[in-house]
């Protein structure tokens, strides 16, 4: 006897089965009311993740200032502002203009070094997995790593 999602059926039963998992995929990823919010770095960096929507795009504010624990060899304060699209539950986003009391960046050398950052989002967590900052922020400013949300 056959199971009825044999091999010689399986175009009949694989179809609706991937179309479950996809649907279910889906469902998983992160919404805009999901995403937005204020994060903490997991770990011992001292940094923070702000995202907002910004109709279809995100803006995301990324501030650090090296791990504490380094005492005056930390780094400098760096600060970050991007927007991009989310797409499923990654944002890539390029590096925009940002002015802070020491620190100035311009659209203009925004647009000339093409950085990014990229962030994956889960349920009430984020992971920047990359963000070109060398020679951008000060060595020894982190952004990459785990970070929950605290807002």
């Amino acid at each position: 006897m056959r199971w009825r999602c044999s091999r010689a059926v399986s175009s009949r039963c694989g179809l609706p089965i991937l179309a479950t998992l996809w649907l279910a995929a889906c469902a998983s990823a992160p919404g805009a009311d999901d995403v937005a919010g204020l994060y903490r770095h997991a770990g011992q960096v001292g940094a923070t993740l702000e995202v907002r929507p910004e109709g279809k795009r995100y803006l995301v504010r990324l501030e650090s200032g090296g791990a504490a624990q380094a005492g005056a060899a930390s780094a400098a304060d760096c600060v970050i502002e991007a927007r991009g699209e989310l797409e499923g539950a990654v944002l890539r986003a390029p590096f925009g203009p940002v002015e802070i009391d020491t620190f100035s960046y311009g659209a203009a050398q925004a647009a000339d070094e093409g950085s990014t950052v990229e962030i994956r989002f889960e349920p009430g967590a984020a992971e920047v997995v990359a963000a070109d900052t060398f020679g951008y922020c000060g060595l020894g400013a982190g952004f990459t790593g785990r970070y929950q949300i605290v807002e």
